[in-house]
């Protein structure tokens, strides 16, 4: 694949992935804001009632069609030792998808870096070669522009989702998500 190309195509999963994680982040603070407001719940002391009513006017607030199924069905987070594992649900699916979604971004700017130096690469070259002309040495083609080159490169490196370890990290990781919703 060229380099362009793969290039354009991680941005769009970069990109995407920066939507998730913004998701991710919002399910996990949704999941605080709930585990608060059910921990400060029937309190009698004067903080915690201040924490309730503030994640109580947070909860009412966002209560519209989508989101109120949403505030229904999401976990809260134990603050009371309830167990590691109700901890394990809230916080494992939001941290699993924020690492594959790492791995997407960087993968993005490792290419975005190795196109920048390639292209650094060509213009010197070319700027020798304006050397070199001046000089009355020709030896690279007169017709080879920095888009030419750059557009005809090819990247023989495959992205971090396309190698084995890839492969097994996105299965462990699907068998994380899917371990929360089979453990009652």
């Amino acid at each position: 694949m060229k380099l362009k190309e793969k290039l354009k195509k991680t941005r769009r999963r970069s990109l995407l992935s920066y939507l998730v994680i913004f998701l991710a982040v919002l399910y996990f603070l949704m999941s605080i804001v709930k585990g608060l407001y059910l921990w400060t719940d029937q309190s009698d002391v004067r903080l915690a009632l201040s924490i309730n009513s503030a994640m109580s006017w947070v909860i009412a607030a966002t209560w519209i069609f989508p989101i109120s199924n949403l505030w229904q069905s999401i976990p809260a987070v134990p603050f009371e030792g309830r167990g590691i594992l109700e901890f394990y649900k809230v916080i494992v699916p939001p941290m699993v998808v924020i690492g594959v979604c790492a791995l997407f971004i960087s993968d993005h700017r490792a290419l975005r870096v190795k196109f920048h130096e390639l292209k650094s690469e060509i213009e010197k070259e070319i700027n020798l070669r304006e050397m070199r002309k001046e000089a009355g040495l020709e030896t690279v083609a007169e017709n080879a522009t920095v888009d030419v080159v750059i557009s005809n490169a090819t990247n023989n490196d495959p992205a971090w989702h396309e190698t084995w370890w890839g492969h097994v990290f996105i299965g462990v990781a699907i068998a994380l998500i899917v371990a929360v919703f089979g453990i009652k």
